[in-house]
């Protein structure tokens, strides 16, 4: 079969700008113009948040009418600040929870997926896809379908691997044979690869099946989940040249699609994406995303897979989507707000960090927060940092998330915790997110005994009115591998502390609190100093508490 993608990056360039030529040949010119600004001005909707949602809801426990199905995720979104859903149906490359005949659907009904409900919907002519479009139309919301490009949780799942990948081993990475442990990206096997021929084709389908079957207002292309995408590059190679051409040219195919379909309806369906968090990170996965722009085949971006979310470089991607007039969201996960080992045992961060990424977020220009990971239900494991695990506990977690970090003003009614983001010891073993995120100023980090160490930059409100509360402050310093009866000094911006509480066991680390006055502390990056008595200490969590009135 001849390759689909042999163009060099102009001429990729050129043909997505003669994709966008498409609207005039099929009609007016009055009317292609007056689709590009319909699309032009759906692009700068309100999003306040975008929630992303992955679509476990479909095998819920007894959610097998309309109206149970939606009280689990969606009904909890109502009276907050969510203004677009963005509802998931990937399960692995070729297999949907959504109907589809061009793909295959997932309809097992075994193991954790003994309840899978998607045959009963199917059955009475809905979907979760459909079911939240419909939603979303009824309360005013934005819909729009997320594919992952690439998503791997069939290298450890089984029941989600496709037929497409089982009927020609060459589509995929590797082989079961060759895969390696947890920390080794061998285990994603699964992968893939977008230089085989049969790639695009399926991709550009795929997508036009949906476009043509459901409600939805455009598209999302989840290029991080996962952002593997070559063979070379999954072995441990850099990316090259040609590849990202690849990239560039089956985006540019899919936005085709979008146009197309745009025309045959005459409706300005948009195209999303989500990124890596900046363009040195996009390249190393084999994404041009600045040529992306330039070639007009994003209408709304989405930065960061949101697992280190208090030190991201966002700002470059924000300020380079809005000179191509792209409207930019980064990303901020349940999953790099988490306490982990040594901190605790899967724990959820409260609300306070949450406000404080996101206060990061609108410090660097964002123009929407796009949440992920965040649901009011249903998994069982669930914990707040209290230890409680209630349905109504996770619910009412959510929801207060999600009814103030839309905008700065409400943020700042919760407390805020800022930090230094802790995913170094946990997140790069997970190689879907080690290539696409920054993870060098990430704890944990060792600390000589008796010697100053300064840490990575601890990084609050830009504005110093964000950072009001209660004074003082509280820094809160988490370390490993030190005896209780050690001591620890520390100085914030050059100002010593002076401990006012002893060190507190928590999990498997002591817990250090120091009260800081807020005229000590920065906007911006805020300089940290750590001097241990004892050997052995690592600094694996740093927060700085700001206390403000109970939520409204």
């Amino acid at each position: 079969m001849t390759d689909p993608i042999t163009s060099t990056r102009r001429e990729v360039l050129l043909a997505a700008a003669a994709g966008s030529a498409i609207l005039g040949t099929a009609g007016s010119a009055a009317s292609a113009a007056d689709l590009a600004a319909a699309r032009k001005k759906a692009a700068r909707r309100k999003r306040r948040i975008i929630y992303n949602n992955d679509g476990d809801d479909i095998w819920t426990q007894g959610a097998d009418t309309v109206e149970k199905f939606l009280a689990v995720r969606h009904d909890p979104l109502l009276d907050t600040q969510v203004d677009s859903v963005y509802y998931c149906t990937t399960q692995s490359f070729n297999l949907f929870t959504h109907g589809t005949r061009v793909a295959e659907q997932f309809l097992v009904r075994e193991a954790s997926f003994a309840h899978n409900n998607l045959g009963t919907f199917l059955r009475q002519g809905t979907d979760g896809l459909r079911m939240s479009c419909e939603f979303a139309r009824r309360h005013g919301l934005e819909a729009i379908w997320t594919l992952r490009m690439n998503d791997i949780h069939d290298a450890f799942t089984p029941q989600f691997l496709s037929r497409w990948k089982k009927e020609d081993p060459r589509r995929i990475m590797s082989t079961p044979e060759a895969a390696g442990g947890f920390n080794d990206r061998r285990r994603l096997w699964t992968l893939a690869d977008f230089e085989h021929p049969d790639v695009e084709p399926r991709l550009v389908a795929i997508v036009e099946e949906v476009l043509r079957n459901y409600p939805v207002d455009g598209i999302e292309l989840d290029w991080l989940r996962a952002p593997l995408f070559f063979r070379s590059h999954y072995q441990g190679g850099e990316v090259t040249g040609a590849q990202r051409d690849r990239l560039t040219g089956i985006a540019a195919a899919l936005r085709r699609v979008v146009l197309r379909e745009s025309e045959r309806q005459g409706k300005p369906f948009l195209l999303a994406a989500r990124v890596p968090v900046s363009e040195a990170l996009c390249r190393r996965v084999g994404i041009d995303v600045a040529a992306w722009l330039e070639a007009g085949l994003v209408d709304v971006l989405a930065i960061s897979g949101g697992y280190v979310v208090f030190d991201q470089p966002m700002r470059e991607l924000i300020q380079l989507g809005h000179r191509h007039d792209v409207p930019v969201t980064p990303c901020v996960s349940q999953s790099g707000l988490v306490y982990r080992a040594p901190r605790g045992n899967g724990e959820v961060c409260p609300p306070a960090a949450w406000a404080a990424a996101a206060q990061r977020c609108w410090d660097a220009g964002a123009d929407g927060i796009y949440v992920f990971n965040l649901f009011a239900g249903p998994y069982s494991d669930w914990k707040d940092a209290t230890g409680r695990g209630s349905a109504e506990a996770q619910k009412e977690y959510a929801r207060t998330i999600l009814r103030h970090v839309g905008a700065p003003g409400t943020l700042r009614k919760l407390d805020a915790a800022y930090a230094i983001s802790d995913a170094g010891g946990h997140m790069p073993s997970h190689f879907w997110a080690k290539d696409a995120e920054e993870f060098s100023r990430a704890l944990p980090l060792a600390l000589p005994p008796g010697v100053p160490t300064e840490l990575p930059p601890l990084v609050v409100a830009a504005r110093r009115e964000a950072l009001r509360g209660r004074d003082p402050l509280e820094l809160r310093v988490d370390l490993a591998g030190l005896p209780r009866e050690a001591r620890v000094d520390a100085a914030l911006n050059g100002v010593p502390l002076e401990s006012g509480l002893a060190p507190v066991p928590a999990a498997q680390v002591l817990r250090f609190r120091w009260p800081v006055r807020r005229a000590d502390v920065r906007p911006g990056q805020n300089r940290l100093v750590l001097t241990p008595s004892g050997a052995g200490a690592q600094a694996v969590g740093v927060e700085l508490w700001i206390e403000r009135a109970a939520p409204a």
